[in-house]
């Protein structure tokens, strides 16, 4: 250990002459711990968030999304589900038609989204394991079913029941006659059987139902089109140079991985998680203002020390290094030690569930401790713990030693 090291750790360890300075050097102590541990909590816990978000909505998502740039239908013809057929990174595709409708259950009524889903993508993405009720089969002794969202379950106040089948009626639009109020034969009726409930998330729950693609394909008259193609990929790692390609080639075609579909949700998720961090960083640079000042402090106090160490022969390098080292001990300890409390703390929830949130769609707040969050933390922490050590050992010790 060379001579500012030993001095610098006596200045923090030993007993100092005056008390403010003792108290000052612990407010910074505490201040960066508070700081540093709190950041790494709350970032963690935005993390949480983000993941669940995407856990809701991105479980039955498909890698990417191809909707026409004109008009809402891709035909059956179309050279595109050529292109998709003969591409070796397709794992598989298939149709989806979205349409409005009206369905009814004795006296009830709702306007739903129905969602014609092709079977492969509907196991794939495993839609069964979301029931509340039911087989989540697509038909049942032959016949058509439809699963419905949680709350239009509420709404039409349909009960299930596996020892007796319940009917719906859906009334759509005909493609293929006039619309006409006078024209009764514009608004076609189908009969499914009610197959059971999901829960998904809540805009899904609340204004959706799914049918298999077959089954839309009749209802609304589509002649094998579709609104929209979900897109399966083999590796997921070439999601973006896939998207690019087909963008290149397909110029007539929109194509949208998930995160581009739900945009806003992800856009204000992260929006929030950095304007919070931002803030704390403010408070953090703020906290090292105190180590500023305790280091100026211990400055002024030791000016007869400084004159020894002078006399015995110290240059000014070492002079400087002293306070310079001694405020890097109060920085670097106070933000490995909030480090450190802020992920035992993440871990604690993470194990025992500290943090309860009652009535919400998820039992207790989500924590997720990601490795790239604790380096940048460190870089933010080791950048101003230096410029809060080296200020003011290099404009107030040469102004000492010059007077």
């Amino acid at each position: 250990m060379n001579v500012s090291s030993f001095i610098a750790k006596r200045y923090l360890f030993a007993k100092k002459s005056r008390n403010i300075i003792n108290l000052i050097s612990l407010i910074s102590f505490i201040g960066i711990l508070v700081s540093t541990a709190s950041l790494v909590i709350i970032l963690s816990g935005f993390n949480g968030i983000q993941k669940y978000v995407e856990d809701v909505y991105g479980k039955f998502a498909a890698d990417l999304y191809v909707y026409p740039k004109t008009g809402k239908i891709i035909e059956e013809s179309n050279d595109i589900f050529k292109v998709l057929k003969n591409n070796k990174e397709v794992e598989f595709f298939g149709k989806v038609i979205e349409e409005t409708a009206l369905l009814k259950f004795e006296n009830k009524w709702a306007t739903v989204s129905i969602k014609g889903v092709d079977e492969r993508s509907y196991n794939k993405n495993k839609w069964g394991n979301n029931l509340l009720e039911g087989s989540g089969s697509f038909s049942k002794e032959g016949i058509p079913t439809i699963l419905l969202g949680y709350g239009i379950q509420n709404e039409l106040q349909i009960p299930y029941n596996t020892r007796f089948t319940n009917e719906i009626k859906i009334f759509s639009i005909s493609k293929k006659q006039k619309l006409k109020v006078q024209n009764k034969q514009s608004l076609q009726q189908n009969n499914l059987i009610f197959g059971g409930v999901y829960s998904i998330n809540p805009e899904l729950d609340q204004s959706s139902a799914i049918v298999s693609y077959s089954t839309a394909n009749k209802i609304f008259e589509r002649d094998n089109s579709s609104n929209h193609i979900e897109i399966f990929m083999k590796n997921k790692k070439l999601l973006q140079q896939f998207k690019e390609e087909l963008t290149m080639k397909n110029p007539n075609f929109l194509f949208k991985t998930h995160e581009e579909n739900n945009q806003l949700i992800y856009a204000a998720n992260d929006a929030e998680k950095w304007m919070v961090l931002a803030v704390l960083i403010f408070v953090l640079i703020l906290s090292s203002f105190t180590v500023i000042a305790s280091i100026t402090m211990l400055i002024i106090d030791k000016k007869k020390d400084i004159k020894s160490l002078i006399a015995l022969g110290s240059n000014t390098s070492t002079i400087k290094n002293i306070f310079f080292k001694e405020g890097l001990m109060i920085s670097y300890f106070g933000s490995i030690g909030g480090l450190l409390i802020g992920v035992l703390v993440c871990c604690l929830q993470i194990k025992f569930h500290l943090l309860k949130l009652d009535n919400a769609s998820i039992p207790y707040w989500p924590v997720l401790i990601k490795l790239e969050d604790i380096i940048m933390l460190l870089i933010i922490l080791f950048l101003t713990g230096l410029l809060a050590s080296f200020l003011p050992g290099k404009f107030l010790v040469k102004k000492l030693l010059k007077s």
